[in-house]
């Protein structure tokens, strides 16, 4: 390999990582251009939307739920759940570690099932459990979902 292809390719390679080179030829390569990038601004998020109180239409849930992280508690299990717009979810409980799986919203109804773990070697098969809101928490049968 000649040095000018291995000069141009270095110049190709750090374009793709996005770094500004000044110049690249045959001859060698310039330093970087280090100066200092103009400030980011970043508009504030918005607040996470109210729950509805009530039951809940499969709309109504698939949209308190998505992209959004809450505190579970159940009878002798507690933890942390971050559900996706996907239908995926992933939880991390006490004393046990992570683990993914699949949620549904349905009128009314919470859909879950939970992948194998080195804690749940077989997951879980889906359950559907009603799920109703008093507008600062979830419940799911007996899970109760705190917004975080």
């Amino acid at each position: 390999m000649n040095l000018g292809h291995s000069v141009a390719s270095s110049c190709f390679v750090l374009s793709l990582l996005g770094l500004t080179v000044a110049a690249c030829s045959t001859g060698g390569m310039q330093q970087p251009d280090l100066a200092p990038a103009a400030a980011v601004t970043t508009a504030p998020l918005a607040p996470p939307e109210a729950l509805p109180i009530g039951p809940m239409t499969a709309a109504d849930i698939s949209r308190v739920l998505g992209e959004r992280k809450f505190t579970y508690a159940m009878p002798g299990r507690k933890g942390t759940v971050m559900f996706y717009r996907d239908g995926t979810f992933e939880y991390d409980e006490a004393g046990k570690g992570a683990g993914t799986g699949i949620w549904q919203a349905s009128d009314g109804k919470l859909c879950e099932a939970r992948n194998p773990t080195s804690f749940l070697p077989k997951g879980t098969p889906s359950v559907c459990s009603p799920i109703t809101s008093d507008g600062t928490r979830l419940t799911a049968g007996t899970m109760q979902l705190i917004p975080l």
